[in-house]
C-alpha cells in the first residue's frame, strides 16, 4: 500500500488503505482513517502522502481482526434444475462448489439462465430437481439468518427513499450496529465505495451506476458469507467497471471476512481477470462447469477474434500457411482457429504482410468468449 502512495497512484493507494482499515475492525483506526479522508478531500494528493505512511504504520500496528480461516464448501450445487410453467425455458442439471474467497464467474448470453440460476440460490425460486447446501460459519435457525448471511444484488436496484446515508445506518442498526460503531462503519462502507461526496444525495440525485454502489455498500454490512450478483457491471462506465471488479477480488480474500461470490456479466473478459472459475449456460444448459479460466481447449485450437476491414477470403489466404482451420463471422468480428499451437505474433505479422487495417486483435484461447464462437 505505501508503493501506491510513493509511485503515485493515490486512487488505490486509498482504497487498499480503507481495506486494510476495515480489516482491523478498529473504532479507532476507523476514527483516524476516516480523518484522512477528509484530509484528501482538502488537500491534492501529493500533499498528504506523508499522513498516509504515517496511517498506513497505525494501521499494520492494528493487526487484522482474524475470525478464522475456512476449509471446505460455503455452498454446493448439485444437479440444480429448473422449468417454467409456459415450458419455453429449462435450466438444466448445474452444479457448482464454491469456497471461502472462491470467485465464480457466470457467463453466457441473455435469456440463458444465469439470473433463474442466482434466484435459485438465492432462494427466490425454488428448483425442481436438485439441491442446494450451505455451510455458513455458525448455524443458521432460520430462512431470515441463511437470508442474511446470503446477500443477493439484482441487476434493478430497489427505489429507496431519504438520504444515502440515513438509509445505510438504518441497515447497519438493523444488522446489529448501535450507535458511534454503526456510524463508524457507515462512514467506513461509503468511504470504501466511493461515495463521500453523495453521503446526503437521495434516490432521485444518484445515476443507476452510484445506486449499484449504494447496494453493495449495503450488502457488505451485511458482512455475508455469500455474495450473488446479477450483472453488477451493466450501470457502469468501463473506469468504474474495472474499479468494482478489482474491489470484490479484494473483498473475497479478506482475511476477516472472505466472501463467496458468483457473479453474473455480459463482461466476459473483464470478469474473467477476477475469477477463479467460469460457468458456461446455453439455452439453459450448462455446457462448461466449475471451469478453470485458463484451462485450454479440448481439442487444442489456438483462436483469435480479429476486427478488420480484410474478407474472409482474404484471410484464409493470409493464414494458409498458419494452418487455419475455420474463420466465423459475427457482424462485428471474425474468429479465427486454428490447429495446434499458433502465436499471436505470427498471426499479427500475417495480417501486416497483407497490409490489412486491423482495429482490434484478441487471443481468446484460454477466453470463456471462445465458448460463444458457436453459441
Amino acid at each position: 500500500m505505501a508503493q501506491h502512495y510513493q509511485s503515485g497512484d493515490y486512487h488505490l493507494g486509498l482504497r487498499r488503505m480503507l481495506d486494510a482499515a476495515l480489516e482491523t475492525r478498529s473504532p479507532e483506526i476507523f476514527e483516524k482513517t476516516l480523518a484522512f479522508c477528509q484530509l484528501t478531500e482538502d488537500k491534492n494528493d501529493e500533499s498528504v502522502t506523508p499522513q498516509a505512511l504515517d496511517l498506513l504504520t497505525h494501521i499494520s500496528r492494528a493487526g487484522v481482526s482474524v475470525t478464522g480461516q475456512r476449509s471446505g464448501s460455503v455452498v454446493s450445487v448439485k444437479g440444480i434444475s429448473k422449468q417454467y410453467r409456459s415450458g419455453k425455458f429449462k435450466l438444466s442439471a448445474v452444479d457448482l462448489d464454491l469456497k471461502a474467497s472462491d470467485i465464480v464467474g457466470l457467463v453466457g448470453e441473455n435469456g440463458n439462465g444465469k439470473t433463474t440460476l442466482l434466484r435459485i440460490m438465492a432462494g427466490e425460486l425454488h428448483p425442481d430437481k436438485g439441491e442446494i447446501t450451505y455451510a455458513f460459519s455458525k448455524p443458521v435457525k432460520n430462512n431470515y439468518e441463511r437470508r442474511t448471511r446470503l446477500a443477493f444484488v439484482q441487476q434493478r436496484i430497489p427505489r429507496w427513499w431519504g438520504t444515502l446515508t440515513d438509509n445505510l445506518n438504518f441497515a447497519a442498526r438493523h444488522y446489529g450496529l448501535m450507535g458511534r460503531e454503526n456510524e463508524l462503519w457507515v462512514e467506513m462502507i461509503i468511504a470504501r465505495l466511493g461515495l463521500r461526496q453523495f453521503r446526503q444525495h437521495s434516490w432521485n440525485s444518484l445515476s443507476s451506476g452510484y445506486r449499484t454502489r449504494f447496494e453493495l455498500a449495503r450488502t457488505l454490512l451485511r458482512s455475508p458469507e455469500i455474495l450473488l450478483l446479477d450483472e453488477p457491471l451493466a450501470n457502469l462506465d468501463i473506469i468504474s467497471q474495472q474499479t468494482i471488479l478489482h474491489d470484490l477480488r479484494f473483498l473475497a480474500q479478506s482475511q476477516s471476512q472472505p466472501m463467496a461470490i458468483v457473479l453474473s456479466s455480459q463482461q466476459i473478459y473483464e470478469v474473467e481477470k477476477i475469477s477463479d472459475r467460469i460457468v458456461f449456460l446455453k439455452q439453459g444448459e450448462p455446457i462448461y462447469q466449475n471451469l478453470k479460466v485458463t484451462d485450454t481447449t479440448a481439442d487444442a485450437l489456438t483462436i483469435f477474434e480479429i476486427e478488420t476491414t480484410a474478407t474472409r477470403d482474404e484471410l484464409l489466404a493470409a493464414f494458409a500457411l498458419l494452418a487455419v482451420q475455420q474463420i466465423q463471422f459475427n457482424g462485428g468480428v471474425y474468429i479465427a482457429s486454428f490447429g495446434g499451437v499458433v502465436t499471436a505474433s505470427a498471426v499479427m505479422n500475417s495480417l501486416a504482410a497483407q497490409s490489412f487495417e486491423v482495429s482490434y486483435f484478441r487471443n481468446i484461447s484460454q477466453s470463456s468468449r471462445r465458448f460463444f464462437a458457436n453459441a
